[in-house]
């Protein structure tokens, strides 16, 4: 394709269970005539990068590069991806998802219409399996998440950050690329704000997340959100959102009373015990209708605090310097 007017990124790490659905996804004969899709790949060991030269032999009509991301992390393959793109709208792909019919004209559509400087839509994550079915649950409710509105789509409008997005080429050369750590997608929406821009959120757009599969990814995923939070939030010397606070608080809430149970009285062990005791009542009441809402219950609860401590843990390890 000789000068397409977008150009789609897509970060890749061991997606081999991922890619093909993702790209086939996106597909359409928008995109053939319009686009490229350039897949930054981090060195996977697994299948993907034969996945994709498959899927482009499949598909020869359509603009496909696969290019090499040494340094492996996402925020690298993502400016790897926009300096080689030629278009001059990027779009930001997520490998771990499924996108819905004509997403990419409808964002680029949105970008046009509204003026914004990003446009997204929302976050709904979807499971296969028993747990990963538990934990898109939580990750699509309140309890989970908060108020964040990429994540629970209520309503539409302007915003402070999108899952994923879209953007016109040229803001990267205003404002910089991607920052080289986790939480660069609100970190980069935190310069668009920071300069006067703006974020439109589409709730009508709603993009398939798949979640971790396994308790153990889930706290890494969000013990590295936690990370990524508080160097953003020292970055910019501000938060966004209460929401962001709370896992804070929370931790300091329940590692004071462990301590104080050990030095003063075993009394206050009731704190910890009352929080979680919520969480299982929250969830027994979520379920409700589920046939076997006691063991789910109790492993929706435990995901909920999961996610709520391991973030909390990723803020405080950051700033104390124990993990960085």
């Amino acid at each position: 394709m000789v000068n397409p007017k977008i150009s789609i990124i897509i970060p890749t790490y061991n997606e081999e269970e991922n890619i093909w659905e993702c790209l086939e996804s996106l597909l359409d004969e928008y995109i053939v005539k319009n686009a490229e899709i350039i897949v930054a790949d981090g060195g996977s060991k697994d299948r993907t990068k034969k996945i994709v030269q498959d899927f482009k032999r499949k598909h020869p009509d359509l603009a496909i590069r696969l290019i090499d991301n040494p340094f492996k992390h996402q925020s690298f393959g993502l400016n790897a991806g926009i300096k080689a793109a030629q278009g001059k709208i990027i779009v930001r792909i997520d490998a771990h998802a499924s996108y819905p019919k004509d997403y990419v004209q409808r964002c680029v559509e949105l970008l046009d219409k509204t003026g914004a400087d990003n446009v997204g839509g929302v976050m709904h994550a979807k499971g296969t399996g028993g747990f990963q079915k538990l934990a898109a649950l939580a990750m699509n409710h309140p309890i989970g998440v908060g108020d964040a509105k990429f994540r629970l789509g209520r309503k539409s409008g302007y915003v402070d950050t999108v899952y994923l997005g879209t953007f016109r080429k040229e803001i990267f050369s205003k404002l910089g690329f991607f920052d080289h750590y986790q939480n660069q997608d609100a970190e980069f929406n935190l310069r668009i704000l920071d300069v006067g821009g703006k974020i439109f959120l589409d709730n009508s757009i709603k993009v398939d997340y798949l979640p971790r599969s396994s308790l153990g990814a889930l706290i890494s995923q969000y013990f590295n959100y936690g990370r990524g939070r508080c160097r953003t939030t020292l970055k910019h010397r501000r938060f966004t959102s209460f929401r962001q606070l709370l896992p804070i608080l929370l931790v300091l809430g329940l590692l004071g009373p462990f301590f104080l149970s050990a030095l003063v009285d075993p009394l206050f062990l009731l704190v910890p015990i009352s929080y979680a005791a919520v969480m299982v009542l929250f969830s027994f009441l979520i379920l409700r209708k589920n046939s076997h809402r006691l063991v789910q219950s109790l492993s929706l609860a435990l995901i909920f605090m999961s996610m709520h401590v391991s973030w909390g843990m990723g803020f405080w390890a950051y700033l104390l310097g124990i993990s960085r």
